[in-house]
């Protein structure tokens, strides 16, 4: 499907389409997920809302929608090969939980995906299971029956949870429909509200009329896996979605990498974060671990890259934690102003001398530093100034003790 955005957008996209009406049925999840940039348009300004989604598509976005641990190896599928534009989400889906292959050795990258695989594929990986009867819940649907053995206690558990929208009729699953865009965006919109990254729906939307199980007020799943809500009781929890202030370490400098490349790096903590009692839990000046990798984007003639964080560091106490920035477009802009004192790769120094006409760079730049992986454009760089960055937290994270203010 050429051009489409599925996974992260390189570019400002717009979160209103002209193809998703104020009538259309889905319009609340899909605008929901475009302003947190987990799905996006179409160069033309079209969402495509009934477009089908193939295996492959669905792989690309819950890579981007979740940041499950990786607990399993994916195997080397016959069908996908190193180069396909999918190849890492479907490894990464894999790995999470999500999806499998097929007996063959194959994944299937191009065949569209059905409903109940997604909802499947969602209740797997994050590990919901069902509680009580399987087919009295399943009971809910007039084509119960149409629903295949494997999927039987995955669609119930994603019931339980909320997960599953059905239009035109609540009561009618359509298992083996082919899955649209808005039904993913559906889909999706709901597994966040179940883990409480999103708000859910307002009564009141004709939305929230196709939520199986949809009662105002309790449209936030049962939380029957693991890491689906956010225990608030604990004083010495930072929630799921906690913004991080941070900074690269004693200056205030631009980090300049060439796109495809990938770069070790740490900062810190700009802000404290305190709980709702006003106390600290992660003082300023705490150091964050991770790297700045880049975003694979099908269909954009754009790169971007996006710091991930891998630990924190907190009073000699070392935390894995799971936060990243919004990808961050590579750009020919560049000035002497921004490369004042930065820290740069060798590669994107080199595509930098070529963009400036400037040849003498090392009287302008800070220190040159260690990038890895080949560059995968030599026209741009991508700029990162880390006080910009907002870095989310995409899982609950409990300190140890509550620090000194």
């Amino acid at each position: 499907m050429a051009g489409a955005t599925l996974a992260l957008p390189a570019i400002a996209q717009t979160t209103e389409f002209e193809d998703v009406g104020n009538s259309y049925w889905a319009r609340p999840f899909i605008e929901s997920l475009a302003e947190d940039e987990i799905i996006a348009g179409f160069p033309d300004g079209t969402f495509r809302p009934d477009q089908p989604v193939t295996r492959a598509q669905f792989a690309a976005i819950v890579r981007n929608a979740f940041k499950q641990p990786l607990d399993r190896t994916a195997p080397r599928f016959s069908d996908v090969p190193s180069s396909y534009w999918a190849s890492a989400a479907i490894a990464d889906a894999y790995s999470q939980g999500f999806l499998s292959g097929y007996p063959n050795g194959a994944f299937q990258p191009e065949t569209q995906i059905p409903r109940v695989q997604v909802l499947v594929a969602l209740a797997n990986g994050l590990d919901y299971s069902a509680s009580g009867s399987v087919n009295e819940v399943l009971n809910t649907y007039r084509d119960a029956g149409q629903i295949p053995e494997y999927g039987r206690a995955p669609v119930a558990a994603a019931t339980q949870n909320r997960l599953v929208v059905n239009y035109p009729n609540v009561d009618v699953l359509g298992p083996q429909r082919t899955a649209t865009r808005a039904d993913v965006a559906a889909f999706i919109y709901q597994a966040l509200v179940a883990q409480g990254r999103m708000p859910a729906l307002q009564a009141g939307l004709s939305a929230s009329n196709y939520i199986v199980g949809y009662t105002p007020g309790t449209n936030t799943g049962n939380n029957t896996g693991n890491n689906t809500g956010t225990n608030t009781s604990s004083p010495r929890l930072v929630p799921n979605g906690t913004e991080l202030d941070v900074r690269y370490p004693n200056a205030d400098v631009d980090i300049v990498v060439a796109p495809g490349q990938s770069v070790a790096t740490n900062l810190e903590i700009a802000q404290p974060i305190r709980n709702s009692q006003n106390q600290v839990l992660i003082p300023a000046g705490s150091s964050v671990q991770g790297r700045i990798v880049p975003v694979e984007i099908r269909g954009a003639n754009v790169t971007a890259a996006k710091f991930v964080a891998d630990t924190l560091t907190v009073n000699g106490r070392t935390y894995n934690i799971n936060a990243e920035s919004s990808a961050i477009a590579a750009t020919t802009s560049v000035n002497n102003t921004t490369l004042q004192g930065a820290l740069i790769t060798g590669a994107a120094e080199s595509i930098l001398a070529t963009i400036t006409g400037n040849r003498n760079l090392g009287s302008v730049i800070g220190t040159v530093i260690t990038g890895e992986n080949q560059p995968t454009s030599n026209s741009a760089v991508v700029v990162i100034r880390p006080s910009d960055l907002d870095l989310t937290l995409r899982s609950d994270l409990t300190v140890d003790a509550i620090a000194n203010n």
